[in-house]
């Protein structure tokens, strides 16, 4: 199936992440979370899910992925001052 990045910072509204994140998942879909750094530990604005960040902006292409996926939340907020989370979302879209 699709390879889709799943663009994650701090503060995601975390019902925003996890239930689409399942249905993914169970539908085949390959899930690699992206953030500014990799190993960093990122979690729900309502504590009720973490998760680590697989690969940093930085050290992936467009093209290893069909689809982009970014939880709602602050978590956009906290991204978007990021040049290279900017540039990888205008590239991907």
């Amino acid at each position: 199936m699709s390879k889709i990045a799943v663009m994650l910072g701090n503060m995601y509204e975390d019902v925003e992440y996890t239930e689409p994140a399942e249905a993914f998942k169970e539908n085949g879909h390959e899930l690699t979370i992206i953030g500014i750094e990799k190993g960093e530990k990122v979690k729900g604005k309502r504590g009720n899910s973490s998760a680590i960040v697989e690969r940093s902006v930085k050290d992936v292409l467009i093209n290893d992925f069909d689809a982009l996926f970014i939880p709602g939340g602050y978590s956009p907020d906290e991204l978007r001052v990021d040049e290279d989370v900017v540039l990888f979302t205008k590239k991907i879209c």
